[in-house]
């Protein structure tokens, strides 16, 4: 804005300064990632010793899957650091691991030498140097025979470049506004935060859906270039940070076609296609203004699918009903159980109403006023339907005393209000008298008090204590 309005003064050689879409953009990334600040990374082995910085091999030849290469450190982890049953840092000459970064998790294989084989259980990257965090030390000098878990790196590239497709349908969806806030990119699934002014509806995750593997079949081939950042800036903008600003004054740029592009780091399929499906399965709100995406894709897509067959198949055989008829079946059966749930409680008062009407052991008058004290069945808002009934009707003043074993054992004390009943005993004084014997505590007000305790047992103490408090 300030630039246009310069060259409509006259001040036609005004220029934004180098790094200024940059550090615009990590300024906006700030704002939107404040329910997900990142923490400072602590060092895994301490001080690290002086060497050069491993070469990586991951960008060159994003399949590749074996390399060779020189045994140039083995440091022990300290104490704490790194997953189970990882011990020693390996570093090497060069490496095709990728390391955790970018939101993408770090890469698992094993470095196999003429006389042992180690695990790779994670790869992270300090300073220039990749550390293979491994289940064992190696000797320094041996040759290894690195090789990656394929199956696991294949789909977190498959979840990688589907959260930049998606990323890119969701803009051309929802209109421009849409900007990155945050991602993470696992093997089971990955997730896209993403700033929109409203909740998402399934049928704008269907319309992105269905734009993104629109884009699988459209497009060929990624571009991967590395610019300097002055002439990434130029060419690309702000636009181009949308995961973040990225240090140094080189940047590696990712660019599907003229669906997306970004500065990103991490491993990305040269062929959109190799991803095979995308899915968005769900969205949730991470904050006012900030949508979460939840996206699988390649195997993680087909796993989901079955797994949603399954749960289809499974409900059908219940229902006995073909799948087509599921939802139809689903919604009279849940508007059955809701009936019939309104009916069990109007029931359940009902007999409470019959066992207090007619004398006996649960009901008693004195001077005037009806006392109920009784043991029932049901939770909180059972017991306050029971209260309810028995404590409507003005014309007989009642005060009443529930109790249930149910969760550790309830108890409810309520009078009819505005009467002789209400007047002469207070709630919460009976409540807090008699809930000791079931190991709880409680309160209210002086018509209603209820409260919970942890030893059921102790009820029929509690109820006992009520007839003598109440008959003294």
């Amino acid at each position: 804005m300030v630039i246009n309005m310069a060259k409509t003064s006259g001040w036609e050689k005004l220029r934004l300064r180098t790094g200024f879409s940059a550090e615009m953009a990590e300024t906006h990334a700030k704002m939107a990632k404040a329910a997900a600040a990142t923490t400072q990374q602590t060092s895994l082995v301490g001080e690290l010793p002086s060497f050069p910085d491993t070469v990586p091999l991951y960008y060159n030849d994003v399949q590749q899957r074996s390399f060779d290469a020189s045994v140039l450190a083995s440091i022990p982890l300290l104490e704490g650091a790194g997953p189970d049953g990882a011990t020693h840092a390996i570093v090497l000459s060069e490496s095709c691991f990728y390391p955790e970064g970018g939101g993408q998790e770090g890469d698992y294989g094993s470095l196999p030498t003429d006389g042992t084989s180690r695990l790779v259980l994670d790869t992270q990257k300090e300073g220039g140097m990749i550390l293979h965090l491994c289940d064992g030390p190696l000797e320094i000098g041996d040759l290894v025979h690195g090789s990656i878990d394929w199956r696991r790196r294949k789909q977190l590239m498959d979840h990688h470049t589907a959260v930049h497709i998606v990323g890119g349908a969701a803009r051309r969806i929802l209109v421009p506004h849409i900007y990155q806030a945050g991602a993470n990119k696992s093997t089971e699934l990955a997730r896209l935060d993403i700033t929109h002014y409203r909740r998402l509806s399934r049928e704008d995750l269907d319309a992105i859906e269905i734009l993104a593997n629109e884009v699988l079949g459209q497009v060929s081939r990624t571009e991967k270039t590395v610019l300097p950042r002055h002439e990434a800036d130029k060419k690309h903008g702000f636009d181009l940070y949308q995961g973040g600003a990225p240090k140094g004054n080189e940047i590696r740029v990712l660019r599907i076609s003229d669906h997306d592009v970004q500065a990103c780091g991490g491993t990305h399929h040269d062929e959109p296609g190799q991803i095979g499906s995308i899915r968005v399965v769900r969205s949730t709100a991470v904050q006012d203004g900030v949508e979460r995406l939840h996206i699988v894709a390649g195997e993680s897509a087909l796993q989901f699918a079955r797994e949603q067959d399954e749960l289809l198949r499974k409900t059908s055989q219940t229902f006995a009903v073909s799948t087509d008829d599921l939802p139809k079946t689903a919604e009279r059966f849940f508007s059955e159980w809701k009936e019939q749930r309104k009916r069990i409680e109007q029931l359940e008062a009902e007999i409470v109403r019959l066992r207090t009407s007619g004398g006996g052991n649960d009901s008693t008058t004195i001077d005037g006023v009806r006392i109920v004290i009784m043991e029932v069945e049901g939770n909180l808002k059972q017991l306050t339907s029971m209260l309810q009934e028995l404590t409507r009707d003005v014309k007989t003043p009642t005060l009443a005393v529930l109790g249930s074993r149910e969760g550790g054992g309830k108890l409810m004390v309520a009078t009819t209000e505005s009467t002789m009943a209400s007047e002469r005993y207070n709630a919460v004084d009976i409540l807090r008298a008699i809930i000791p014997h079931i190991k709880g505590g409680g309160g209210g007000r002086p018509t209603m008090a209820q409260g919970g305790g942890s030893d059921a047992s102790g009820l029929d103490q509690a109820l006992s204590a009520a007839r003598e408090l109440l008959q003294s």
